[in-house]
């Protein structure tokens, strides 16, 4: 038994889609390109002077809670595939011979090629994982491969449209609900077709570390953090225990379920990992870092020992300030917090839980205390009951606080996202409740890096 783990290419040429087997107009950046340092700016030179490629999209998929899609490829600052990595190491782990192919972080641009490579490896299990934004693609793809293999979907879309699309999708023989980790071992020994529940790890330390001794498992990068490469992205935890209504993976991949690690088995994956690839430096991709306080500083404590620079993404009211001092004094040189606007009632509409804090009183104390820490920002447009006014303002006090959109400042930094109400969400449904599950149907709208359905949703709203 071979099963074969994937995150497909992710590119949109012009005018095509499935019917045309996704060939369209306008130059695609091919793979020697995409991976050669250096690719963005000189990409970005072909466009501005000969408009080569202008309209072609590359996009994530695997490891990315918001997927999206850029000018450029993405292979250079692409996020690692917790699921994919975490479930081959269990398959391996239990006799199972299982393989990561990460097109995405390869810079395959060839839909054809990729699916040539795929064939090679005579598995008989593709996992393929899917997103909402590029499911047209992730199934025109499934039904290629399934000419050589069988089929097995996984991902936060078809988790929640399981039953839908097993009943459209004759040529598919399994999906896999929610983080696909354990349920893809009992699909593997038991290859009885149909859709296999959620599976919820409860303990991440009493699993195998992640797989990371694939092709180009190193290059994995978060552009926002810089810090030195080869970068190794790591969970601390695995989870989130607050309820954001727009939060994609805690709905869809974790049924809300949040778990802890213990510092120990942190320290020894960090040093299993830099045995391998050499790491000089760690960002903890968790959904919510500095969740227990006590755990943290421990953890601060075995960081501060082992001597690399580290970055995290968090939240601004989960830390006391000495606990946020001590990650500094442990070697923190990057922090994200999620903050999606500054309005209050925004806020509250979408269950942060921010509006019930100061958390303004924290990010001044960092931006203050600490010129020398990155501090990333990400923002949210187009949210329910956020008119351009409240967007106007929040940028205002962005810049009034000295952040710079993109990377313009690379130490004070706001990313803005377009709100994207993923379904399984309770945004989602709150908004089909509203305008009807018709309106909300696009899914290539879902893209949170250009005009999402909100958009149309907000020019439509009586």
């Amino acid at each position: 038994m071979k099963v074969v783990l994937t995150n497909p290419p992710v590119v949109r040429p012009l005018n095509s889609s499935a019917h045309s087997d996704f060939h369209g107009s306008g130059f695609v950046c091919p793979r020697f390109l995409a991976i050669m340092p250096g690719s963005f700016r000189l990409m970005k030179l072909l466009r501005q002077k000969f408009r080569l490629g202008k309209g072609v999209r590359y996009g994530i998929r695997a490891g990315s809670r918001w997927p999206f899609t850029s000018d450029f490829p993405i292979c250079n600052s692409s996020p690692f595939p917790f699921f994919m990595a975490y479930a081959a190491s269990y398959l391996r782990s239990n006799g199972i011979e299982a393989e990561v192919v990460d097109a995405v972080v390869e810079g395959e641009t060839s839909y054809e090629k990729y699916i040539e490579k795929i064939k090679r490896h005579k598995a008989d299990i593709v996992i393929l994982e899917t997103s909402t934004p590029t499911f047209d693609i992730d199934i025109w793809i499934a039904h290629r491969i399934t000419d050589f293999s069988d089929v097995a979907l996984a991902g936060p879309h078809v988790s929640i449209k399981a039953e839908e699309i097993l009943a459209q999708e004759k040529k598919i023989k399994y999906i896999l609900k929610g983080e696909y980790i354990l349920n893809s071992l009992k699909m593997a020994q038991t290859q009885k077709p149909g859709i296999y529940d959620y599976e919820i790890v409860e303990d991440l330390d009493s699993l195998p570390f992640p797989l990371r001794d694939y092709h180009r498992a190193d290059k994995y990068f978060e552009p926002t953090m810089p810090t030195p490469k080869p970068q190794l992205q790591i969970y601390g935890s695995k989870g989130c225990p607050f309820k954001c209504s727009f939060c994609y993976w805690p709905h869809t991949m974790y049924k809300g379920k949040y778990t802890g690690r213990e510092p120990e088995k942190i320290i020894q994956e960090i040093k299993e990992a830099i045995a391998m690839h050499q790491y000089k430096s760690i960002l903890f991709d968790d959904d919510t870092f500095n969740i227990g306080t006590e755990r943290i500083s421990r953890l601060c404590d075995m960081l501060k020992e082992l001597n690399l620079p580290w970055t995290m993404m968090g939240r601004l009211d989960c830390s006391p300030a000495w606990l946020y001092d001590k990650m500094v004094d442990s070697g923190c040189v990057g922090m994200r917090f999620g903050v999606e606007t500054f309005n209050l009632d925004c806020l509250k509409r979408i269950n942060k839980g921010l509006e019930r804090v100061d958390f303004i009183s924290t990010l001044k104390y960092l931006s203050d205390k600490y010129p020398e820490v990155m501090i990333h920002l990400t923002m949210m447009k187009n949210m329910p009951e956020q008119t351009q006014k409240i967007h106007e303002e929040d940028i205002k006090q962005l810049h009034d606080l000295g952040y710079s959109s993109g990377l313009e400042n690379i130490m004070r930094s706001y990313q803005l996202s377009q709100c994207a109400p993923f379904p399984g969400t309770k945004m989602y449904d709150d908004l089909v409740e509203e305008y009807g599950e018709a309106n909300l149907s696009n899914y290539k709208s879902y893209d949170g890096s250009i005009d999402t359905v909100m958009t149309q949703l907000k020019k439509n709203k009586p």
